[in-house]
């Protein structure tokens, strides 16, 4: 592992602490404890399943990109790589995304840099459809999120300017960088980690590619599997609302709002969410006039739930891909299913 990547590592269990610490520091855990003891495990365990289906419809997704590349493979061996790759996540963020790719690669042979780029243009699209609803949840609800974003936005005129003159600099940087390469283009394409890359950039945009190359009928389904992704998030997010009883009343709008929340605190680049979901959905419900330490209990309860399933399911699938032997055959031609 690199330098990089392990500063990188140190930095988001840092920054998972420090939002952890930030969301507890004023709490008695024994309260919080005593509001998490009657938990209505049925809603719970609904959520759970209800996240696995999203994951398992991930997977389908993901396969079929890979179909106009003439790649196939199982939905079971897609949905392991998956699973695997979100538990891979909860450890190092970001990981998950080349783990699972590996993953298949072991399961079906289908090639990690060409799944990779598959992989690549679906979180492109997801991204596109993150800051549509997450537009409109904010905006909806622009009254209410507003004062919870307020507090931490007022006094720091000073440090965001130094935020964007950070910015401007380390930009300032990377054009120059890209410049220096540019001169150096020439000897850098004759060295062995030049076509090394080379290659994996080839196998990645072939992946990204694969999306266009749909036929319509498989265009509408990967459209379907994408919403039927994201209703199940908001279900899942909206079925806790039901195990403690404090926020059983919260409406189906509220279980739309916390989704968004609680999605942005998954992009904040913490291990699996740590500290940073509990952030975002613990100001969220205080937002709406729950209590404090209801708010803590249910991003706790929410988020604990969702860990625990993705490091029970997503151990078992890496387990199976390491005792199942290596798959052969890498590339299966797909037949005219019209003929």
């Amino acid at each position: 592992m690199k330098i990089q990547d392990i500063l990188k590592y140190i930095f988001s269990i840092f920054l998972a602490g420090i939002l952890l610490w930030y969301v507890l520091k004023e709490q008695n855990i024994k309260e919080v404890a005593e509001s998490i003891k009657d938990l209505h495990w049925g809603w719970l365990i609904l959520s759970s399943l209800t996240a696995i289906l999203s994951h398992y419809f991930r997977g389908l997704r993901w396969g079929l990109m890979l179909k106009p590349l003439n790649l196939k493979t199982s939905n079971s061996n897609l949905f392991m790589a998956t699973m695997s790759g979100y538990a891979g996540n909860v450890i190092i963020p970001r990981f998950g995304e080349f783990f699972r790719c590996g993953i298949l690669q072991k399961l079906s042979g289908i090639p990690a840099k060409t799944s990779f780029g598959a992989v690549v243009i679906e979180r492109a699209i997801d991204l596109v459809v993150f800051i549509i609803l997450f537009s409109i949840a904010f905006f909806s609800q622009f009254d209410i999120l507003y004062q919870m974003v307020l507090p931490f936005l007022e006094g720091n005129e000073a440090q965001m300017n130094q935020k964007f003159i950070l910015l401007g600099a380390i930009l300032l940087f990377f054009i120059a960088g890209i410049f220096i390469l540019y001169k150096v283009r020439d000897r850098l394409s004759k060295t062995k980690i030049y076509r090394t890359i080379h290659s994996l950039i080839l196998g990645v945009i072939e992946g990204m590619q694969a999306v266009f190359k749909l036929k319509r009928k498989e265009f509408i389904i990967y459209i379907a599997y994408t919403i039927a992704i994201w209703l199940c998030y908001f279900y899942m997010s909206y079925v806790v609302f039901k195990v403690l009883d404090e926020t059983a009343h919260l409406s189906l709008f509220v279980g739309f709002v916390m989704m968004m929340m609680s999605g942005l605190g998954m992009v904040i680049p913490t291990p699996g969410g740590t500290g940073s979901v509990h952030f975002f959905a613990s100001q969220t419900l205080m937002a709406y006039g729950i209590s404090a330490t209801t708010s803590i209990a249910y991003a706790l309860v929410m988020h604990t739930s969702q860990t625990v399933m993705i490091l029970t399911v997503g151990g078992i699938s890496i387990i199976i891909a390491n005792f199942k032997k290596g798959h052969q055959q890498t590339t299966l031609e797909i037949q005219n299913e019209a003929q």
